[in-house]
This record gives structure tokens, C-alpha cells and sequence, in this order.
């Protein structure tokens, strides 16, 4: 049980960091017409940004919290 929790932690971490990055392009290059090259300094969308962020605090919380439960309910 303790390697299935330390996997689950660890898909959690990486899909929170590839959520971040997303969430920085779609903050950044973001259009209503669509992605572009040309840095946006102020966000078309932040809404959506807003809650790719959530998402990806959500899965870092949910990826820390499997981590501690592993070390702290099973030893071996």
C-alpha cells in the first residue's frame, strides 16, 4: 500500500507541474483568437487561468498529502 500511495504522490506532483506550466502559457499567450507568440502582458482570460491554478493546487495538495500518509501509516 505504501508504494501505491508513493505513486499516486508522485503522479499528483508532476500533473500539478504540467498544470502550472499550462497555466503560465495560458496566462501569458492566451488570446480570444486563440494562442499566440507575442507575450500578453496584461491576461484575456483570467478566469481560466484562475482555475487551472485551483486545479493545480489541488493535485500539489493532494500529491504532498499522499507522500505523508505513506511515511506515516506504513514504516516498512
Amino acid at each position: 500500500m505504501k508504494k501505491k500511495f508513493l505513486v499516486f504522490s508522485a503522479c499528483s506532483l508532476i500533473l500539478s507541474v504540467l498544470i502550472f506550466i499550462l497555466t503560465y502559457f495560458i496566462f501569458h499567450y492566451f488570446t480570444p483568437d486563440g494562442f499566440t507568440s507575442v507575450l500578453q502582458t496584461e491576461p484575456c482570460k483570467p478566469f481560466i487561468t484562475f482555475l487551472f491554478g485551483i486545479l493545480g493546487t489541488l493535485f500539489l495538495f493532494s500529491g504532498i498529502s499522499a507522500f505523508l500518509i505513506s511515511l506515516i501509516f506504513y514504516k516498512k
